[in-house]
């Protein structure tokens, strides 16, 4: 019963998500939509992001789920952030985001010897890569202050973070609803959320598409 409503709760919160994100990727980056539907995109990750983790710690283990929620919540809250700071160093508080998620991920590369078949190994290897990448660079960069890559560089910061995390919900709930299609429903959403990437990173940026502050 109660992975049930833990189910039922999840995939809701994850459907609004999507359908929020949609909306502020057609608004104007800055203006008032955009900041509210960024406002609920967060409150409902968070949600999905609770709900997932009740599910892997209580209920199944995938570790296809663990590592994307592992990552979404992870960008999710670095993509905030880099607003909040643009152009000054990581806080302490953002340090230890940090280190708890890299804590996680050598635990889950620790026992990913048990991995559920079900899901593909080499997808789980991306993911984790991916995520470590970007773990090593916010490390960087707190420890290195006054390293500095333009002061533009918040924006495309934000957009790769917050579309990532989109693209992660995309993945979790597409590789779920589409199980039978393995190894397809990991590989494609993942293939496409990278264009979908490399596509904002070129398009929003540009003059017109993103509000003075």
């Amino acid at each position: 019963m109660l992975h049930q409503i833990n189910i039922i709760v999840h995939v809701l919160a994850g459907c609004l998500a999507m359908l929020i994100g949609i909306v502020a990727y057609a608004s104007t980056k800055g203006d008032k939509l955009h900041r509210r539907m960024g406002q609920i995109f967060l409150f409902l990750m968070g949600i999905v992001i609770l709900t997932a983790l009740n599910g892997v710690l209580f209920f199944i283990d995938r570790p296809l789920l663990t590592v994307v929620t592992l990552q979404s919540a992870y960008l999710s809250y670095t993509g905030y952030r880099v607003l909040r700071i643009r152009q000054s160093a990581w806080q302490t508080i953002d340090l230890g985001i940090m280190l708890l998620t890299l804590g996680v991920l050598a635990g889950f590369l620790w026992q990913r010897a048990v991995a559920n078949v079900l899901w593909h190994q080499l997808v789980v290897d991306y993911l984790l890569l991916y995520l470590s990448i970007i773990l090593l660079f916010d490390l960087l960069r707190y420890f290195r202050p006054k390293l500095s890559f333009g002061p533009r560089f918040w924006l495309y910061d934000h957009i790769f973070r917050m579309t990532s995390a989109f693209t992660a919900l995309v993945s979790a709930g597409f590789g779920t609803v589409f199980a039978t299609w393995e190894p397809l429903n990991q590989i494609l959403p993942a293939v496409l959320g990278t264009g979908w990437l490399v596509f904002c990173l070129w398009y929003f940026p540009r003059k017109g598409k993103v509000k003075s502050a």
